[in-house]
């Protein structure tokens, strides 16, 4: 499982989100979210075992921060409660960084306003690692590293959730537009922390779906299917052909449904001739929704070139 994202709200499994477009909130992709429905983010087809993520996150001087109760999360959750890390305005001078395990605090740092740590109005880089325990022993573990400062690093834990504690839920959650998130990076296996999540060009669609002539397109049946061709020639100017991609996340916004008949739509590839399936993504009904659908590869911005992305009708 790799879940990415730059910054874009509707591609949540979640209505209520915001995009803000901005390059101070987020320099490299220009857009920022918050999701302010608790516990929420995104559904995945298969449970965790262990989860490592990496994200952006603005924040403003405390005094900037009109929010009293300003707070992000970011993680998983399941009947045991949010796993994953939390940063809350605590006060009018400061703020607080959480790991939660089961719900419940595991360990905290406070940054007060003249605290070196927070990097205020400004971006900052959360990551972290959280391994659930087995069901005979207390064997869980994890870590949190804030702007590159490793701040807590626990074994011998217990985060419930393995084989017989279900975890299919991802949290992206924001309580409002004063501390933004971007850059999300949510995966079941490790991943090199200096990867950035860069967008693709796409071009030439072929499909069988019905044009609309403003830039989207309409499946009437199961099976339909539009492609589009990826255009890297600026991706090797800025990074080099033999760089390293990792994870390839197609979007679509907006992707919604207008009848019981089509529900999902599957994210599809097509190189060298071969056509290939990623994965199915349930569409919600509200008109502002979209889809994404991501999966890891052990390629080359080079290997990209002529590649086909895009989504097939499904039911």
């Amino acid at each position: 499982m790799k879940y990415i994202n730059p910054g874009i709200a509707e591609l949540l499994d979640v209505d209520g989100g915001t995009t803000i477009e901005s390059s101070v909130y987020n320099p490299l992709n220009g857009v920022a979210l918050y999701q302010p429905t608790v516990n929420e983010g995104v559904v995945l087809s298969d449970k965790l075992l262990k989860i490592y993520g990496r994200f952006d996150v603005y924040i403003p001087a405390p005094g900037n921060n009109t929010e009293e109760k300003s707070a992000i999360n970011v993680g998983c959750y399941n009947e045991s409660g949010f796993h994953g890390v939390r940063i809350i305005r605590g006060g009018s001078t400061y703020y607080n960084f959480y790991v939660i395990i089961n719900g419940q605090s595991a360990s905290s740092k406070t940054y007060y306003s003249n605290d070196s740590g927070i990097n205020y109005d400004a971006i900052n880089t959360v990551s972290f690692y959280i391994k659930g325990r087995s069901p005979s022993a207390r064997d869980g573990e994890y870590t949190a590293t804030f702007n590159g400062t490793r701040l807590f690093s626990v074994t011998g834990y217990n985060p419930w959730f393995n084989e017989e504690d279900e975890c299919k839920q991802l949290v992206v959650h924001s309580t409002s537009n004063q501390m933004p998130l971007s850059n999300i990076i949510l995966a079941d296996a490790a991943f090199d922390l200096r990867e950035r999540i860069t967008a693709v060009p796409l071009g030439n669609p072929v499909t069988d779906m019905i044009d609309l002539e403003d830039g989207s397109y309409m499946a009437e049946s199961a099976g339909q299917q539009i492609l589009q061709t990826t255009d890297v020639s600026s991706l090797i100017s800025a990074y080099g052909g033999a760089s390293p991609v990792t994870g390839i996340a197609v979007a679509g916004n907006p992707a919604y449904r207008t009848a019981e008949g089509l529900t999902s739509l599957v994210s599809i590839s097509k190189a060298n001739g071969t056509q290939t399936e990623h994965g199915t993504k349930t569409l919600r009904t509200s008109t502002t929704a979209g889809v994404l659908h991501c999966h890891a590869v052990d390629m080359t911005i080079a290997d990209m070139a002529g590649m086909e992305l895009g989504w097939k009708a499904g039911v």
